[in-house]
């Protein structure tokens, strides 16, 4: 699918941000950035660091960074490569897939006790960032002292080839079809190749005294133009299906302005990135990058935008227990935090492991809670479900409320 977003200059995380509309499906080329609207966009490299990776690496955070580049390299219209891949919102409703629309968190849905059965239709409906009146308790403290009067955020989903085709072959994109497939005695288990990509745009009109310009290279944060809005990239969450229960990565900017809590253990967990960060520990301090991850980057050369050479890794699961250093605990300072997830209580994993289907509960047996049932672990070893009727969804809330019922 082809999305028409002009690029002027991008930020570098994923969060995106405002009532942004784009068009897609024969759009034409886009910029790169820095470069002039109506140009060309740059071939991509043909090295294969903008590949997407078909086997693990020499350590989990290399592979992170290899799917972080690979899924960042630009195409030859000038789309980073996610940005091409099919998005929750067409899937949902298929007048997204000619005219693209940001929408809310589903997550900050949840967390807010709204997540119903219909809530991914609403796109084009970003939504408030935390404020101190509507942040958790424990997170009132590191709300940003330099938000707007209405800050807002907005969220974008988007799965590569592999993962919408297996479900799509095996009738798992409604969850009707969910519920026929896991009645039969099938488990849901996604081809290796899978992959997702979360992203957090915020626009400038979000902050006081913070100026977006995406007719200019910015060197810190990667800007795109959305119909005619300037977009800010401040979290983005990858994962791949290299591992049985996947890899889960998140990268932020270092950008004081935008991700002034990255890295705060107090908030949900130190950086730790010893492949590609040089001091591998952070909190919050700058980094820089490494040999290794200097020359993955060299490797891909014009492909991969300049201003997303300034994200960091915050950290990698695999386990229930990554990060050993955190104790399970993994979280973006602005994905996380923004959907309202409490201080400590952050993990990719943990959640998705409740992306669970009760067969007895067809057409629509998705688990409601976004997470972990009342009362259950948000971090670390999953608690198990209340019976055994509840089948895995292999990890995935795409499945359990990023389709329809039928």
């Amino acid at each position: 699918m082809n999305h028409e977003r002009r690029v002027g200059i991008r930020w570098i995380a994923v969060a995106v941000l405002g009532l942004a509309v784009h068009s897609a499906c024969n759009h034409p080329a886009k910029p790169v950035e820095g470069g002039t609207p109506g140009e060309p966009g740059t071939a991509v490299s043909a090295g294969s660091a903008c590949d997407l990776p078909t086997s693990t690496a020499g350590s989990h955070e290399e592979l992170a960074w290899r799917l972080f580049v690979a899924a960042n390299c630009r195409t030859r219209t000038g789309q980073l490569t996610w940005e091409t891949w099919t998005t929750q919102a067409c899937l949902n409703n298929p007048d997204d897939c000619t005219r693209k629309r940001l929408h809310g968190s589903v997550l900050a849905a949840a967390n807010a006790h709204t997540l119903t059965p219909d809530h991914p239709k609403r796109t084009g409906g970003c939504q408030s960032m935390l404020t101190p009146s509507t942040a958790d308790p424990s997170l009132k403290r590191f709300v940003p002292g330099n938000l707007s009067a209405k800050p807002v955020f907005c969220e974008e989903v988007t799965i590569n080839a592999a993962e919408k085709g297996y479900a799509q072959s095996n009738g798992l994109l409604t969850t009707t079809g969910q519920g026929t497939y896991l009645q039969s005695g099938k488990t849901i288990t996604f081809p290796t190749g899978a992959v997702e990509v979360k992203a957090d745009w915020v626009p400038a009109s979000s902050y006081q005294g913070v100026t977006m310009d995406c007719s200019k290279p910015n060197p810190t944060v990667y800007q795109e133009l959305i119909d005619g809005t300037c977009y800010a990239l401040t979290g983005i969450h990858l994962t791949s299906k290299l591992f049985p229960n996947w890899l889960w990565a998140t990268f932020e900017p270092q950008d004081p302005q935008t991700n002034p809590n990255r890295c705060r253990p107090d908030l949900y967990n130190a950086c730790n990135d010893p492949w590609g960060s040089a001091p591998a520990s952070s909190t919050g301090a700058a980094t820089a990058v490494t040999p290794a991850l200097a020359a993955l980057f060299q490797a891909a050369g014009a492909a991969f935008p300049p201003s997303l050479q300034n994200y960091r890794l915050t950290g990698v699961q695999t386990e229930y227990s990554d990060p050993i250093a955190s104790a399970g605990v993994l979280g973006s300072s602005f994905v996380e935090f923004n959907a309202n997830v409490p201080a400590g209580q952050a993990s990719c994993i943990t959640c998705h492991s409740n992306a669970l289907y009760n067969i007895t509960k067809a057409p629509n047996g998705v688990n409601p809670n976004g997470g972990p049932f009342p009362g259950g672990a948000a971090v670390g070893q999953p608690t198990p479900p209340p019976s055994a009727d509840w089948k895995p969804l292999d990890f995935s809330w795409f499945l359990g409320f990023g389709v329809p019922t039928k």
